[in-house]
């Protein structure tokens, strides 16, 4: 269903007409410009969906009851838009961005997976806080941790009796709440992950001690660091869920030039972004590591991409973007992530190299700051896109890591309770209960096959 709504541009007067995809979230952020001054009329529509109705929200704009638009654009809290174009100019447009959107799917079951992501990420979202307080309690290493844990999970195997229990407990937030949303092929095949645990036992003992022998890069900080990324991504991802519509379409079905986003702006992720792009840089540190010893027997046993990088200390020594040349697709650790990054990008957002045209949502920047006279651009869709496969790939990395806490603990001869145990398991399970392996998986899915 589309709905229309006229606003005022509080600044100059002018009408844009909202023709809004109205979609299944309860609500979702709307930024749009007005075409005539450039002012922000960013805002927020509540949508009914027990009770029909709708609530629309504007800064700087006001209702219109003229339906005499200046301008169009189309909104949609679920997919990419066609741009803010003068009124005259979408008069005759009748195909919604639903249609269109269904039209560019990559399989037939595509759509209803998108509509999955979204739907688990609105959930999480409603249980954050409970799950940010069971993440700073576990940082913390707080006495009122298992309870925490039990008001959101139970059963047997959260009853977090030992270390390796209520680390596992502590990694289903990550399991329930973003796994199963944006990264389903970790857990598709947890023999993947859970392989590092079989790895050579003396090089990944000195990965872990080379990672806690220096500062930024021990476990525990790059746990928090990963954590304090969640956290903000909480904060955006209804911004970024048009761009996350992109991953399930066919490659190249969008036209970047005419299509964007109104749930967005460069300015309200921008920081997420950068945030991103340095944790990430950080934590690729360990992907590189056990691509090491995988292929070459060793963890400082460098792929000879960049000329006296010999060591894992020298890795650490580069810089960011020379740090994301060791992230190869050619090498199973790091391609896992499929992650891309504009390195050139982003150096000019921290040079303030960067100019940003609201209208036809394109960013310009200097990639070369030594040669300011050439310039190049990337449309704001692209550039969230690449914000979410950074993301994405820091879910992958975080696996990793939970491995090695994992081996840590073993190492440092702490044996589950479970193993101590035989690993006894109830002796019937119903198929559609969660696997006791702790995989947040169905049984029928998991160890029941």
């Amino acid at each position: 269903m589309v709905f229309n709504t006229f606003i005022k541009c509080q600044v100059c007067g002018c009408i844009t007409r909202v023709r809004l995809q109205v979609g299944w979230q309860e609500e979702h952020p709307i930024e749009v410009t007005c075409g005539k001054c450039g002012t922000s009329l960013s805002g927020k529509v509540k949508i009914g969906q027990d009770c029909p109705g709708l609530n629309f929200s504007f800064d700087n704009a006001d209702d219109a009851q003229d339906e005499n638009a200046d301008y169009v654009v189309e909104c949609s809290g679920e997919f990419p838009t066609a741009k803010q174009a003068e009124a005259a100019d979408l008069d005759g447009l009748v195909v919604t961005p639903f249609i269109r959107y269904m039209n560019c799917m990559k399989t037939e079951d595509s759509y209803e997976e998108f509509v999955q992501a979204v739907s688990q990420l609105n959930a999480t979202a409603k249980k954050w806080k409970n799950y940010k307080r069971i993440l700073t309690l576990a940082k913390n290493n707080s006495e009122y941790l298992t309870q925490e844990i039990q008001k959101e999970f139970s059963g047997q195997f959260f009853q977090c009796r030992d270390e390796s229990e209520t680390l596992r407990a502590v990694h289903m937030i990550e399991v329930h709440g973003l796994y199963s949303a944006l990264r389903k092929d970790i857990l598709n095949d947890l023999s993947f992950s859970a392989g590092i645990l079989k790895m050579d036992s003396a090089q990944m003992k000195n990965l872990i001690e080379f990672l806690n022998s220096h500062d930024g890069f021990h476990l525990e900080e790059l746990q928090e660091l990963v954590y304090k990324v969640y956290d903000e991504f909480m904060t955006v991802y209804q911004r970024l869920i048009p761009a996350l519509a992109i991953q399930y379409c066919k490659e190249n079905s969008f036209d970047f030039e005419h299509e964007g986003s109104t749930t967005s702006s460069f300015d309200s992720v921008k920081q997420f972004y950068l945030d991103a792009y340095e944790a990430l840089g950080n934590l690729l540190v360990i992907p590189v590591a056990l691509n090491n010893i995988k292929y070459r027997s060793d963890i400082n046993a460098m792929n000879p991409i960049e000329k006296n990088v010999n060591s894992l200390e020298d890795y650490i020594k580069l810089t960011k973007a020379s740090r994301y040349h060791f992230c190869l697709d050619s090498e199973v650790y790091t391609s896992f992530l499929k992650t891309f990054v504009n390195a050139k990008l982003r150096n000019a957002i921290g040079h303030n190299d960067v100019e940003y045209n609201s209208v036809d949502q394109l960013i310009t920047y200097i990639p070369n700051p030594k040669d300011r006279t050439k310039k190049k651009t990337e449309y704001l869709l692209q550039f969230e896109n690449e914000a979410m496969h950074m993301f994405q790939a820091i879910l992958g990395v975080s696996e990793y890591l939970y491995r090695l806490k994992e081996l840590e603990l073993m190492y440092d001869g702490k044996i589950p309770i479970i193993v101590q145990e035989g690993g006894k398991w109830p002796k019937k399970i119903g198929r559609n209960e969660l696997c006791p392996c702790g995989s947040g998986k169905k049984y029928k899915r998991c160890h029941g096959r």
